[in-house]
């Protein structure tokens, strides 16, 4: 289609170019022999009109052919050269990076947890969302279905959780706080309905250290997958902010990815820490764990029956 209307383009301009030229030529002849005549100006104007358009054509192609060609030629190269260098170092590195996307605004909590499999992992990091009340039966159900949670919350009444406090929006310290403890004893309801046909695993680690980033993150067991959200700690409770999505092929090597490294994605460092911030929290409330774990407020877990492996990670089972 494209190919006829360029041909009908150059067929015009043909046309308007030699008609032009014939106009020019006959009435020019008209115009000189008719010049005793008083309409001979009439004449005269029609052949300079068709010598007009004849040039006018004529020039425009010349320009098409020489100037514009080469100057489109030049403005693609220029646009071909600005997209290479944003799609490498935006598009391509963020993918690079393992960078899925960005959810509209809040994380779908309902679509996530009906996603997840029996002997798949969850690591939750996270101070406390007003919305989780409308979600603890969600995660009951996994739990029971086979899945493993580990989280590690915020302290009511901590250094750490009155800091927050003070910087979220329409959330008093009191507030908080009470929001805090209406999170962990939604929790104790959950592990209070378990029993010993559960299948899955809930260990939470109650922590009075720095809160971080709120990151929610999936290990599919099946196909050693892990998906990734966080968010950002502003003057919004999580549950109203968006979360960036990551995901990649998980790997636990030896050699941990650093960022002196080409190798290194989100999903490994998010990973990562919270590996670390959890053995730094395991380690604070048992020093041996070969020996019998004592019991600790600080230390949520469901099935009793398996009450050790409520405190070991994805890698560690």
């Amino acid at each position: 289609m494209t190919t006829s209307i360029t041909k009908l383009k150059w067929l015009l301009s043909l046309v308007l170019i030699f008609g032009g030229f014939a106009v020019y030529e006959i009435f020019e002849v008209l115009a000189t022999d008719f010049a005793e005549k008083e309409y001979s100006w009439v004449f005269k104007i029609i052949a300079e009109f068709g010598l007009f358009s004849s040039v006018i054509v004529s020039v425009g192609q010349f320009h098409h052919w020489l100037i514009a060609a080469e100057e489109h030629k030049e403005s693609e190269k220029n646009f071909q050269n600005a997209l290479t260098k944003y799609v490498d170092s935006i598009l391509l590195s963020a993918i690079k990076r393992s960078f899925s996307g960005i959810t509209n605004k809040e994380l779908d909590f309902s679509e996530i947890m009906h996603g997840l499999q029996p002997g798949d992992y969850v690591y939750w990091l996270i101070t406390f969302d007003p919305r989780y009340k409308h979600q603890c039966r969600e995660l009951e159900n996994a739990v029971n279905n086979g899945v493993n949670f580990r989280m590690i919350i915020i302290k009511e009444d901590c250094t750490a959780a009155n800091l927050r406090a003070r910087e979220i929006t329409g959330y008093s310290a009191e507030e908080f706080s009470e929001y805090a403890k209406l999170f962990k004893s939604s929790l104790e309801d959950v592990i209070s309905r378990c029993n010993e046909k559960t299948t899955g695993s809930l260990g939470v680690l109650i922590s009075d250290g720095l809160p971080s980033v709120p990151l929610f993150m999936i290990i599919r067991n099946r196909t050693n997958e892990a998906e990734v959200y966080n968010s950002f700690y502003l003057s919004e409770p999580i549950g109203r902010m968006p979360y960036l999505k990551w995901q990649s092929e998980l790997t636990f090597n030896e050699s941990k990815p650093t960022f002196e490294s080409e190798h290194w994605n989100i999903p490994d460092l998010f990973i990562d820490y919270f590996h670390k911030r959890w053995n730094f929290e395991r380690n604070r409330l048992y020093s041996n764990l070969d020996n019998e774990l004592e019991e600790n407020v600080d230390f949520l877990y469901v099935p009793v029956s398996v009450k050790k492996k409520c405190i070991m990670l994805f890698n560690e089972t």
